[in-house]
């Protein structure tokens, strides 16, 4: 008996020995207890998920003016990049050349005023506007301190930043609300509202339209203004954004995205004036700070809609006064150039508070 329990350790030794040898466990398995098996389960659900990369995008904007602040806010203070969204944002001077670069594939965005994009529809181009940002002329005419009234004006050049463009229309506008035909002036493009502005300090133009901040140097010129269609609240489709509606059917989401960001722009700068005014500096090149002020209190206070609806009323206004000068867009249903679903989106989903 004594000799057969001695051997039992001995047994067990050799047994425990053939498991190692043929790759058994040499440790027991542990027992996960409740709480261990949930800090477990946390820790794997806190990894962190990778970020999506954002959405390349290419937009421009056709003019260094006011109006085209909100993109330019949008890129400057991360607000696209917040959407998802990774936008150039080069200037291409001109309404013409601006919109010929969509047209043509070279951006998917551009924010230039109405009267191209009708004018644009009605030769032909695939275009629509998804949002609206200046629904009232922020022009006035403005001239010389020898102005003395009307009569002034025949036979003299009134200068605009380009023809069949919102300036030329506020031109037009002032023109006749003064009592003349547009046939007893001349009308001049000078290419851009920054050479508007030069033009008409260097005496080259006898008057023409404009809006804060080039008024202030106007003013400070001299000028003075005769006719101001801001203070009347004429309706104008003054900045819009535009895609062609291609892109617009087949990049939905990337669309959305972009107007979301613009909206959120918007009631963002309408809360923080000091930032608006340092990315207005860089956007229009002006260090005046009484000239910035008063900028945004006039668009970004005053003009500019949180939501920017692109709606029938002020688009049928302003085809009517195209009209004029462009005989080709006066039977266009404007229902075909505007697209209200994005900021509808928007606006059910309060992306602007």
């Amino acid at each position: 008996m004594r000799t057969s329990f001695a051997l039992r350790p001995m047994a067990l030794a050799i047994s425990m020995a053939v498991v190692i040898a043929c790759g058994g466990a040499t440790t027991p398995t542990a027992v996960s207890s409740p709480a261990a098996t949930a800090a477990a389960t946390t820790a794997a659900t806190a990894a962190p998920t990778p970020t999506p990369a954002p959405i390349k995008v290419r937009a421009a904007y056709q003019n260094v003016t006011p109006a085209n602040l909100a993109p330019f806010f949008a890129k400057e203070q991360g607000i696209f990049l917040k959407h998802g969204l990774d936008v150039d944002l080069p200037l291409i001077e001109g309404g013409a050349k601006a919109m010929a670069a969509l047209l043509g594939n070279s951006i998917d965005f551009v924010q230039v005023g109405g009267t191209e994009v009708m004018n644009a529809y009605v030769g032909g181009g695939d275009v629509e506007a998804v949002s609206l940002f200046v629904p009232v002329s922020p022009w006035v005419l403005m001239a010389p301190a020898s102005y003395t009234g009307p009569a002034d004006l025949k036979g003299k050049v009134v200068g605009v930043a380009s023809k069949g463009g919102s300036a030329e229309i506020a031109a037009n506008q002032c023109i006749e609300r003064l009592g003349l035909k547009l046939s007893e002036v001349s009308i001049l493009a000078t290419g851009s509202t920054a050479n508007l502005t030069a033009a008409m300090l260097a005496g080259q133009v006898y008057a023409g339209p404009g809006h804060p901040p080039d008024t202030a140097a106007l003013f400070k010129a001299g000028f003075k203004v005769i006719m101001d269609l801001a203070a009347q609240k004429v309706p104008a489709v003054e900045n819009t954004t535009v895609v062609t509606k291609k892109f617009a059917t087949a990049n939905k989401d990337v669309v959305q995205r972009y107007v979301d960001s613009l909206i959120d722009a918007i009631a963002t700068m309408k809360k923080d004036k000091p930032a608006t005014i340092t990315v207005m500096k860089k956007l229009l090149k002006v260090e005046d700070e009484a000239a910035l002020s008063q900028t945004f209190d006039f668009y970004v206070t005053q003009v500019f809609p949180i939501y920017p609806e692109v709606t029938p009323p002020a688009w049928i206004y302003s085809r009517d006064e195209l009209a004029k000068t462009s005989p080709g867009v006066k039977d266009l249903d404007v229902t075909k150039v505007i697209d209200n679903s994005f900021v509808a989106d928007a606006l059910k989903r309060k992306v602007g508070g």
